[in-house]
């Protein structure tokens, strides 16, 4: 596997944002990455947001998701302005 780009990256999120990726989809695409196998991840702005991603889909037992639209939009705008920084 490629290592993950930051417009692949940002792309994910928006999507997670906008509603048009669940979040499931976004931990399923980032989970691979947390594991040896997938390789190392260079990029640590890349790196903070697939970790964040891996958990996308989370959930309280009895209480639902732990994440949501609002959150989702946080961690766009915070890699984005991880990537404007850098």
């Amino acid at each position: 596997m490629s290592e993950p780009i930051r417009d692949e990256v940002r792309k994910l999120l928006t999507g997670l944002a906008e509603g048009t990726v669940t979040p499931g989809e976004a931990a399923g695409w980032a989970r691979p990455w947390l594991t040896e196998e997938a390789g190392d991840v260079q990029d640590e702005v890349v790196w903070d947001t697939i970790d964040a991603l891996s958990a996308a889909d989370s959930a309280r037992p009895d209480q639902g998701p732990l994440y949501g639209p609002e959150d989702f939009r946080a961690w766009l705008a915070e890699f984005d302005a991880r990537v404007a920084e850098r």
